[in-house]
């Protein structure tokens, strides 16, 4: 008797596994459908991969333990909410998990993001410089999109996120994280085919436009006094960059790659709710003291 219960016990062991997989796979699928649909991805070659990069990443690996706190982009007002239980296909829904709720630091949106990297449109092979790595989720997204031949420069300027992101990210081939600021402290690992900012800027550090390649992007967030704005896709030319807004964001300021003045511009400059997305304007080198890349626009 004690034989058999020992077999049984194995057997629901496994069919605990197994289940527990399927609803993972099920989870995940759905989660693709909707990050496709919401994110308004066409059917090409260059957004399945996308996609297959968020299947391919699990969300539960970098979350943390369960529950977790989320919250709706839906109720951005509103306080987030607290998953049932620890079940790990609460996070493949389109929300935010919640990392530091004081600092208002999240795991973002998945369609927000997906539709913004689909406009960078990152290629096999591609030197990526992260700034705000966060726990390494989107570190693990970018990773996928450049493939064993590329390479990630994750930084992360909170010391215990990036404990976590080094962790999270230790079996990552292509991911080097670092503890700092990327904005005054970048170490010379350029140059760079991209550059993807998870917290919002009013200019662009010299220190990353000196580091890029002839055909370089920039996805950056352009946010102005409370943190609200667009996110640019940007390219160098001859004169500085050209660019254009890719839709409306909200981020956490961006260290190093502030400057009030131009935060107040910014306000100013998206007042006019049309330039939010598919306005084309140029950026060109300041004449301030700062050593910074400014925006100029036609007002």
């Amino acid at each position: 008797m004690a034989e058999l219960l020992v077999a049984l016990r194995g057997r629901l062991k496994n069919y605990a596994k197994v289940s527990l997989l399927m609803n993972r796979y099920s989870a995940v699928e759905h989660f693709a459908d909707g990050l496709r649909l919401r994110a308004g991805l066409d059917g090409t070659k260059a957004a399945d991969r996308l996609l297959d990069a968020f299947c391919e990443v699990p969300r539960e690996a970098f979350a943390g333990s369960g529950p977790w706190r989320v919250r709706s982009p839906l109720a951005p007002g509103k306080p987030p909410v607290t998953t049932p239980d620890a079940d790990p296909r609460w996070l493949y829904h389109d929300m935010l998990v919640v990392l530091d709720e004081t600092k208002g630091i999240n795991i973002g949106q998945p369609s927000m993001w997906a539709r913004f990297l689909a406009k960078s449109d990152i290629q096999d092979g591609a030197r990526i410089l992260q700034v705000g790595a966060g726990v390494g989720y989107y570190t693990a997204i970018l990773s996928h999109l450049a493939g064993p031949d590329g390479s990630i420069f994750a930084y992360e300027i909170d010391l215990e996120l990036a404990k976590r992101a080094a962790l999270n990210l230790a079996g990552y081939n292509n991911v080097t994280v670092r503890h700092g600021n990327a904005a005054t402290g970048l170490v010379d690992e350029g140059p760079f085919d991209a550059v993807v900012a998870f917290a919002g800027v009013t200019h662009i550090p010299n220190v990353w436009s000196g580091h890029l390649a002839p055909k370089a992007k920039l996805l950056l967030p352009l946010t102005g006094i409370m943190g609200s704005g667009a996110m640019i896709l940007a390219q160098p030319d001859s004169d500085g960059f050209c660019a254009k807004t890719v839709g409306r964001c909200g981020f956490y300021h961006c260290s190093g790659a502030r400057d009030d003045k131009l935060a107040v511009e910014i306000d100013e400059m998206f007042a006019n709710a049309g330039r939010l997305e598919d306005w084309r304007f140029r950026i060109t080198g300041g004449d301030d003291t700062s050593g910074f890349v400014t925006f100029l626009y036609e007002k």
